[in-house]
This record gives C-alpha cells, structure tokens and sequence, in this order.
C-alpha cells in the first residue's frame, strides 16, 4: 500500500472520529447499522454496505465491528490494499481483535508487501506466541524475503508438527552446508512417513556427498519402488547398480594396506593399487618402461595438476587415491586429497582425509585450520567449539587460531567479555600487517563504548 493511500486513510479514520455528533448517536444504532449492510452484503450489494458502515464510522467513529466489517466487504470486492489497512485499524483498535492483524498480515503477504506482512504477524505473535502454524507462516514470509537463516530459526523451534517443514529445515541446513543436521531432520520426516519423497530424496542428496554407499543402495531401492526414475537428470537404476558394483570391489580391496584406518576409500581403486608397501618396493613397469615409486608418485601428482586446472575434480580424486596406495604417508597427497573432496562437496570424506593428514603431521597448524573449515559445514556449532578449544591448547601463541576462537566467543558462545579479551591477545600475537588488525580495533573500539 502505498505511503500517500496509507497517509490519506488515516486523516479520514482521524476525521471520522472527530466528526462524531450526539444527536446523530442518539437516532443511529451501531447493531442496525452493521445488520442493513449485511443484508446488503447478502444481497449481492457489497458497495451499499460500504457506504452505511462508512457513514457509520463519520457517526460513530471508529467502531472495531464496523471497520472489520468493513475490511472483509473490501476484500469480498477484491479490494486487497483496503481491506488490509481496515483489518489492520480494528486490530488496533481492540486486543480482542488481535486475529485481524493475522488476516492483515495474509493479505499483505499476497500482496507481496513482505515488511508490513512481517509487522502484522509479529503484532499477532505477541498475542499468541504458541500459534505453530502462524509461527510457519511468519518464517516463510521471511524466506520469501530473502532472509533465510531467521526462516531457519523460527521452524527449528516451531516446525515439527508437519512433515513438509520437517523436510523445508532440512532443506535449508542443506543449503547452508550443514549436512549432519539436514540427514537428522530428513530422519525425522522419514519417521513420520517411510515413503515420504521429499526425505528420501534429500537423503539420497546428503549421503551421495558422504560416500555412504550402504545407505544409498537402501534409499535408492525405495526410491526405485516408488517409481522415481531419476536424480539430477541422472537414471537412479544406473547410480543403484553402479553402487552395487563399488560395493563388490570394496569388499574385494578390504585386505589392501591403505595406511588409512577409516576405510573409506576403496570405492575409488582399481587393481593399479600395490596389495602392499612392502611389495614391489623399488620399480613399477609403466608403459613399457621402468620406473622408481617416487618418479610414478611424481608424474601422477602432474596428473593431478592438470586435472585441478580443468576443474575435474573426480579424476584428481582418483589419481590421488593412486598416490596413497602407493605411498599411504604421504602428508601433500592426503593434504590435495582433502581440497579436491572439498571442492567435490565431499565433506564427510575429506575430514577423514584431514585427520590422516593431521596424525602424519600434527605440527601443521594449516591441517588444524582446514578441519575446522569441514567442522563448521558438517557438525554443529558445539562439536566446532569444542575442537576450536582443543586446537587453542595445542597453539597457545598461534594469532589465527586466537582470531578464530575470538569469532567463536562473539558468534557461538555469546560471550562478548571473552572475545574482548581475545581479540586482544590476537593484536599482541599478529604481525603488524595482518589484514583483520583495522577490523578487529573497529570491534574493540565497539566493546569500549559499550561500557
């Protein structure tokens, strides 16, 4: 609604209420009133019936019956500004007529006016805090908006009741990266109803990225038996009998020393792999030729290069995993492996792989930074604290490491004593051209007028 309409309707609400006559009170019942523009209501005379309750309000002044009237003859002529600005009005007007602020606020909502839609539930909340479904509406309006993560807050406390916003926060931790969360919320729809689409696809989605093949030739069979043909434009028989494969080649590459004590990485070897480190030591026939382990090892990580360069991040995936059975303790290998499945979304891999990196060179404060990376995309923001906090321990005088754990205070432990105290250690700990120093003095100059 426009500011000059919404101006205009209020000097006239303000005119009716002060051009009220007592005479005219005394020969005019507000009952009457509202009965005649029913009856014209039910006789297919809407505009009638505006013109008696609007001289009603220039009578009796503003009379919450009359204006919420009012407000459903506008919206019965599809007059959506009006008949939003009335329920508005008698909402005001009365706390028993706090329910036309929600019939506002729906308006306004399809109006596509999302500000005042927003003020108008949140004016409803305040009465009725425990409304689910309105709490729904009001997060969506948020969404709609463009304000994503208040959505998110909103239906984690609210949005249990239904499977579809069970598998919308779902959908949303998705989006931001955190997949343990996601799979939970899935779970949960998935409880709610075995055959539930929606769950079952995002599942599919999340463990595609986790590698967890088990799991994936479990839903994509269900997902088969409910006559879903596709993912991503790719044919779900074919991923299914793909995995099944994989699946008989890992069993088939169990006993392969691999120097990685997870063991998730033989869906991706093939029979190039040496059976162990101790065999064939020295040389490797390649093409005809006679090569060291070390000048293979070299001439696969060009592969790699060239690889990462086109972008192809599955086949420098592979070539690395070639290099690790050949060389299980290489910490650069197992240090590109995890960028790659980075950039692969592969989280749930890659932190693997960071840890082999971190147990082979656990001085290397660089892998520490990386995993923290993975935590704060896969775990919650508790399981990144307290890694954050280990990680502090091993590095007491690191400055990055002290800016990070000063983030963390601020952000995730609201404590903003804490992360004054810290950001300090930072500048005492930085070199004096590190790029966050104009920064992090802005925020404690803020701490400072704060007390």
């Amino acid at each position: 609604m426009s500011v000059l309409l919404k101006f205009m309707l209020g000097i006239f609400v303000l005119l009716a209420g002060c051009q009220q006559n007592p005479d005219d009170k005394s020969e005019d019942n507000v009952g009457e009133r509202i009965l005649k523009a029913k009856n014209c209501i039910a006789n297919n005379h809407p505009k009638d019936a505006i013109k008696l309750l609007e001289e009603g309000m220039h009578i009796h002044g503003n009379v919450p019956e009359i204006t919420e009237l009012l407000a459903n003859t506008h919206l019965l002529i599809e007059d959506s500004e009006l008949a939003a600005f009335y329920f508005e009005q008698t909402a005001g007007l009365s706390d028993l007529y706090y329910h036309c602020y929600l019939k506002a606020a729906e308006i306004y909502e399809n109006m596509k006016d999302y500000d005042q839609a927003l003020l108008c539930y949140r004016l409803y909340l305040e009465v009725l805090p425990e409304d689910g479904e309105v709490q729904v509406k009001y997060a969506n309006v948020f969404l709609r908006d463009g304000q994503r993560k208040k959505t998110l807050e909103i239906l984690v406390r609210y949005g249990e009741e239904s499977i579809e916003t069970r598998n919308q926060v779902a959908a949303l931790f998705l989006d931001f990266g955190n997949y343990i969360q996601a799979r939970n919320w899935y779970l949960s729809a998935l409880a709610m109803d075995k055959n539930n689409l929606s769950a079952l696809e995002g599942l599919w989605e999340i463990n595609l990225l986790f590698g967890d093949w088990n799991t994936l030739l479990e839903i994509g069979t269900q997902l088969l038996a409910l006559d879903k043909k596709s993912s991503d434009g790719v044919f779900l028989q074919n991923t299914v009998d793909a995995i099944k494969v994989l699946q008989r080649t890992s069993n088939k590459l169990k006993d392969v020393d691999l120097n990685f004590e997870k063991v998730v990485l033989p869906i991706f070897v093939t029979d190039e792999l040496q059976p162990s480190a101790s065999t064939k030591e020295s040389v490797t026939e390649v093409g005809g030729t006679d090569m060291t382990k070390q000048e293979k090892i070299a001439e696969l990580k060009g592969s790699v290069e060239k690889a990462c360069l086109r972008g192809d991040y599955d086949e420098a995936i592979l070539i690395l995993w070639k290099i690790l059975g050949m060389d299980g303790k290489n910490v650069e290998a197992w240090s590109e492996l995890t960028e790659c499945l980075r950039k692969a979304n592969r989280y749930a891999i890659a932190e693997m792989a960071i840890q082999e990196a971190i147990k082979f060179k656990p001085e290397c404060v660089d892998f520490y930074m990386t995993y923290l990376d993975i935590v704060l995309c896969t775990h919650s923001s508790t399981d990144y604290v307290c890694l954050l906090k280990d990680v502090k321990r091993r590095f007491p005088t690191d400055a990055e490491i002290r800016l990070r754990w000063a983030n963390a205070q601020e952000i995730y432990m609201d404590d903003a004593v804490g992360a004054k105290r810290s950001y300090e250690k930072f500048l005492k700990l930085v070199p004096p051209d590190h790029p966050e120093i104009p920064k992090v003095e802005h925020l404690l100059h803020t701490y400072g007028k704060a007390e």
